[in-house]
């Protein structure tokens, strides 16, 4: 017998090696990029906080900013509360950070640490950071339809020193 023919056929095929082509490697990193984005987005919602928590951690935000910018430019820096809101005053340009509107029927109100058990309507209120990286000791209280906030700021770092969140 003669096998010749079935030695030719396979001398046209290539061998089969191991390992993943070029497109399989293309498509498993897309998948992965897919995958690392919306994990980053969801992780960046839960660091917002929910609710109340919300409006505390924006005006955190702004606080270390403030503290931060005071020292920095070397002249104060002032977040101003009304009725609607809060935000940096006499910006030239606050963008996205520099202002947080408040939903309709939400309040916020303040206590200085050095006296007063009751909280103060923050609306006309400004909260000054000085040159030398100090601010007023000062808590705050938010309020709207979902529950209530309470946080207190250091006068040295401008940083939050203790929340507590009440959820309706």
């Amino acid at each position: 017998m003669n096998f010749s023919h079935i030695s030719r056929k396979h001398q046209g095929r290539r061998r089969w090696q191991g390992g993943f082509s070029l497109l399989e490697m293309i498509i498993v990193l897309a998948l992965m990029i897919v995958l690392a984005g919306t994990a980053a987005l969801s992780f960046e919602s839960l660091e917002e906080g929910s609710g109340v928590e919300v409006y505390g951690n924006k005006l955190a935000r702004m606080a270390k900013r403030a503290a931060r910018d005071a020292v920095i430019q070397g002249r104060p820096i002032e977040i101003g509360f009304e009725k609607n809101g809060f935000g940096f005053v006499n910006e030239q340009a606050p963008g996205k950070e520099g202002y947080c509107a408040l939903p309709k029927g939400a309040k916020v109100g303040y206590q200085r640490w050095n006296g007063g058990k009751k909280f103060v309507e923050a609306d006309g209120y400004t909260w000054v950071f000085y040159p030398s990286g100090i601010c007023d000791a000062l808590r705050f209280r938010f309020e709207t339809g979902e529950g209530a906030m309470e946080m207190g700021f250091n006068p040295l770092t401008g940083s939050v020193v203790d929340q507590a969140v009440y959820n309706k």
